[in-house]
């Protein structure tokens, strides 16, 4: 479990509960950015670091990238909310997926919290 701060209130959540929550945030916050696309299975999106979004240090470290894999489970689980972004990419219409990378980054320098999913 992790400590984060979202919405003004401490809480332990798994590092499951932690993705789960800054996808929906992503989904419905104004003020998230989709980034320019790069690639044609991956997503980015910015924040300004001054929202408050679950994760802390951890997840959003400063001028680094935090990446890992979900885990199996969390992609199956989790297919209704992850197809929302997988559509979003250019393969989305017409590719489909099993493995989902989460990046993760708070640039200071910019004052903008990056997320970004890659999906194959």
């Amino acid at each position: 479990m992790l400590n984060c701060r979202y919405e003004s209130v401490d809480l332990m959540m798994t590092e499951k509960e932690i993705v789960k929550a800054i996808i929906n945030f992503i989904l419905t916050n104004p003020g998230v950015v989709r980034e320019p696309r790069v690639y044609i299975n991956q997503i980015t999106f910015a924040f300004a670091d001054s929202l408050p979004v679950p994760g802390d240090a951890t997840f959003f470290p400063e001028m680094r990238l935090h990446v890992f894999r979900l885990t199996p489970e969390f992609v199956r689980e989790n297919q209704d909310l992850l197809q929302q972004l997988f559509v979003q990419t250019e393969e989305g219409r017409s590719a489909s997926y099993d493995q989902v990378w989460f990046t993760s980054s708070h640039l200071t320098d910019r004052r903008l919290n990056l997320v970004e999913f890659s999906f194959e």
